[in-house]
């Protein structure tokens, strides 16, 4: 028999909490109060020309400030849970938040490489790291991931949700089980894990929550459809997130947003004869964008871009006509087939424990 509650169960057990909060130096209103400043300052110049000098300096004495001092860094504290920590961005953050400090929770699916993390992290920098197996793509398991940190007495102070699942072709000649994993995996658990982790973090007046997304979230992709609405998904509710958590300033909430990075994930979604991955120029180091989401994380930013090129590629998508973005996405995400293939990312975390114990 269903034991899952009705509807109006679920619509009666919704509180609907607002705390809303609005006047909060945070990036989004300093970007805000620059504009306006900005825009005020050129048009009193216009209007009044003899006070043009005067309107920049009083612009700049508002601006600069605003924007060398705040928002406020808080460097992260306490224990690491990180998803996919596995390979690529999510193994490279783990090594970071170890040298930083850090003991961890490894979270993936393949427990011979978190294995292998959790080798090198304690090797390379004298830091507990825990593992855990477990398939975030099968719906439940974020929960039971949750309920299993709770009942060891793991106190997570920082959420990575690194974990992320690709598929290239087109929707309707893709597998439906890969659709569904998919959607699971980079919308759902991200959401329920936030939740979960994030209600504890409210309690204790502190945390920090990187949520790795992608530049594809920017972009309607062709050959990659399904994917990018995921990250299209992510985008819109980190973005909304920060925005609540405002009524609670002891937890930080940021988005980081690589662009194409060379890691097993885009040999694992069969995009590495595309023209974006194998010949566009744009692939990304996995340690590169992973210390981009780390200083984003201490800064407090909402998000933050993996590179200049990876905020060019989404102004650039954001800003242009519809048939000319779908045009772009078309070209970047189509197949080579065979006349050029990207190189190998490294697959081996014992072979990355080697270069960190020869740096």
């Amino acid at each position: 028999m269903d034991q899952s509650p009705s509807e109006k169960e679920v619509v009666r057990s919704n509180p609907a909490n607002f705390k809303p909060k609005y006047l909060v130096l945070d990036d989004i209103n300093i970007d805000l109060i620059s504009i306006l400043t900005a825009g005020s300052a050129l048009i009193s110049t216009y209007v009044f020309p003899s006070l043009g000098y005067l309107s920049i300096l009083v612009a700049a004495a508002i601006i600069l400030p605003l924007r060398i001092f705040f928002p406020r860094s808080t460097t992260p504290q306490g224990l690491a849970l990180i998803t996919g920590a596995s390979s690529g961005i999510g193994a490279e953050l783990s090594y970071i938040l170890a040298e930083k400090g850090h003991d961890l929770v490894l979270v993936g699916r393949n427990q011979e490489q978190l294995d292998a993390v959790k080798e090198n992290i304690e090797k390379k920098y004298r830091k507990n790291a825990r593992t855990i197996a477990i398939d975030l793509s099968v719906p439940g398991t974020a929960k039971q991931l949750y309920d299993q940190t709770r009942n060891e007495g793991l106190t997570v102070d920082i959420l990575v949700n690194g974990a992320g699942l690709g598929g290239a072709g087109e929707t309707l000649e893709q597998p439906f089980e890969l659709a569904e994993r998919m959607t699971i995996l980079n919308c759902v658990a991200l959401v329920q894990l936030t939740q979960l982790y994030g209600k504890d973090m409210i309690g204790r007046g502190r945390g920090w929550i990187l949520q790795i997304s992608s530049v594809g979230g920017w972009m309607v992709s062709p050959g990659q459809n399904i994917y990018h609405a995921t990250k299209h998904y992510v985008r819109a509710f980190s973005e909304a997130l920060s925005i609540e958590l405002r009524g609670y300033p002891g937890v930080v909430n940021c988005q980081l947003m690589p662009g194409p990075t060379h890691t097993q994930f885009v040999t694992r979604a069969h995009a590495e004869e595309t023209f974006m991955m194998a010949a566009s120029g744009a692939m990304e180091d996995p340690k590169a964008v992973a210390s981009a989401g780390y200083k984003g994380l201490c800064r407090g930013k909402r998000m933050v871009f993996s590179s200049w090129n990876a905020a060019a590629t989404a102004l650039m998508m954001h800003l242009a006509p519809r048939s000319v973005h779908l045009t772009i996405a078309s070209l970047m995400n189509s197949p080579l087939r065979g006349m050029v293939r990207m190189k190998e990312p490294e697959a081996d975390q014992k072979a990355r424990g080697s270069q960190l114990r020869g740096s």
